[in-house]
């Protein structure tokens, strides 16, 4: 208990008009929920984006579930939040009228996660020429300005609420800038894991844990000697997989359907399937963290005496990338074109 006129820092009413919570010794807290959904709506109807196949905005936020608090304890400002968020996307093209629309949901908002961690999906409504035209634009401008957002997020409430649990004291001065936040705890998703050597092997030396948060994309392409629906087979048949990855392959060929590579070593979801043309999978290695997907999207094109095969994948960590591209060429590819005779001979 703090004593009366023995200099106890806690109590010193007699200095102090309002004699509330001196010091910011005790506990307080704010509820901040109703203003971050304020926020939230505000910022993301704010934005649009245009691109040379046409022009996207969020047309509304359709899903704000979560809560937030700001605390304060002996002086130090502490913030915890959790919140899954779902937009709905609108558009045109330049070579169509139509209203085009689609989701982006944003899942994992809270304080144990960066900006660079939070899950962030795109979808379009439809399949198709137009459709994915625009789906394009919200991926690549669309979905990265809404990552701003999140960043901003902890700056707000920073701003909006961290006045309201700290007092001024004599000697720290005014308001926030008087107090520290909360350290981030080590985490799956602060320490990173270490993929294998290479992306589908379970042998060789792990990185250290000192590792970067940073993600990044790449492309590749490849020819094969065969008709654009044989080498679309051989990314959605069950057996032909077995036949050239030699391991076990659990495939739901559907538009939300799972997929579990070598006894789960590579698992994901069927985010959009476009017969002999086009597949957009959710996709992750087991040794990432448990909230950790890349996005790979297939391209196939017929040349007249071979398919063309185009490979993007984004949300790779930085530190996988050398391993991941390796993989997919080693694994992927290489066993392909042997495994069915792709890589020479005719039509």
């Amino acid at each position: 208990m703090a004593l009366w006129g023995q200099g106890d820092p806690r109590w010193i009413v007699e200095e102090r008009e309002d004699t509330k919570n001196v010091n910011n010794w005790h506990w307080s807290e704010v509820d901040a929920s109703s203003s971050s959904k304020k926020f939230f709506k505000e910022k993301f109807l704010e934005l649009s984006v245009t691109g040379t196949e046409g022009s996207v905005r969020v047309s509304e936020v359709t899903k704000c579930n979560g809560e937030a608090t700001v605390n304060n304890r002996k002086g130090k400002v502490i913030y915890f939040y959790e919140w899954d968020l779902e937009l709905k996307w609108c558009g045109k093209t330049a070579m169509s009228n139509d209203n085009i629309t689609g989701k982006i949901i944003i899942e994992n908002v809270s304080e144990e996660n960066t900006e660079d961690e939070v899950d962030i999906t795109t979808r379009q409504e439809k399949s198709g020429g137009e459709d994915s035209k625009l789906h394009q634009i919200v991926k690549q401008q669309l979905a990265p300005k809404c990552r701003e957002i999140i960043g901003q997020y902890i700056q707000f409430l920073q701003a909006t609420h961290g006045k309201q649990v700290v007092l001024p004291t004599k000697t720290a001065g005014q308001g926030i800038n008087a107090v520290t936040t909360k350290p981030k705890p080590d985490s799956v998703n602060s320490i990173k894991k270490q993929m294998d050597a290479a992306v589908i092997s379970k042998s060789g030396p792990k990185k250290t844990e000192n590792v970067t948060h940073q993600r990044t994309e790449f492309s590749l392409k490849d020819t094969f000697k065969c008709r654009r629906e044989e080498l679309f087979q051989c990314f959605v048949n069950p057996d032909r997989m077995k036949a050239y990855l030699r391991g076990e392959a659990d495939v739901d060929p559907r538009i939300s359907g799972k997929f579990s590579l070598l006894a789960g070593a590579i698992t994901g979801t069927y985010l959009e399937i476009q017969p002999e043309d086009k597949i957009q999978q959710h996709w992750r290695f087991k040794d990432w963290p448990a909230d950790m997907f890349s996005s790979v999207t297939l391209t196939f094109k017929d040349t007249g005496s071979s398919t063309e095969l185009t490979l993007h994948q984004t949300g790779v960590p930085q530190y996988s990338l050398d391993q991941i591209k390796e993989g997919w060429t080693r694994y992927y590819f290489q066993p392909i074109k042997m495994t069915f005779g792709y890589g020479a001979g005719s039509l």
